[in-house]
């Protein structure tokens, strides 16, 4: 019996060429002979000045569009909203916008929110504050980028019969 458990045990060990290696500020993990990856998935996005988020108060139901320029402190409600980054596809400017954001709640010490958020996955890394919600829309790119595409927000909340 311990040898069919022996024998179980290693079949789920991991592999002999997993390796971990840590390079400066950056974290590459290769399982045996597999390439990195690090350097062309970064050649492949640029950064932009500015962003547009939207926010939502839970109470009255209202929403806003809020433009956030990088480490310029912005408020909603009882929110700092600060954008340290705001990420882009380099060959589509209008794809899937990612920005890493520190949001700070007033008399609250800590942060309520400090990482990224992703445009086409807000729940994956969301906001979970009782009142506020807040979400990425588009890195804004220049005057001419649009904030708001027509039809596509509305300040009053949805009236339902």
């Amino acid at each position: 019996m311990k040898r069919f458990a022996c024998a179980v045990l290693m079949s789920f060990a991991a592999p002999l060429g997993a390796q971990t290696t840590i390079q400066g500020d950056n974290t590459t993990i290769r399982l045996g002979n597999a390439r990195d990856i690090t350097t062309q998935t970064r050649a492949r996005v640029s950064s932009a000045e500015a962003a547009v988020l939207r926010g939502l108060d839970k109470l009255s139901g209202s929403s806003v569009d809020l433009q956030a320029g990088v480490l310029e402190p912005l408020q909603f409600g009882a929110l700092t909203i600060k954008m340290h980054d705001c990420r882009y596809p380099k060959n589509n400017p209008s794809g899937d916008a990612y920005l890493h954001l520190t949001i700070r709640d007033r008399g609250v010490d800590t942060p309520v929110f400090d990482g990224w958020m992703v445009a086409s996955s807000p729940a994956l890394s969301a906001l979970d504050h009782p009142r506020y919600d807040v979400w990425v829309i588009r890195c804004k790119l220049d005057d001419r980028t649009p904030s708001v595409i027509a039809g596509e927000s509305s300040p009053r909340p949805i009236m339902r019969p």
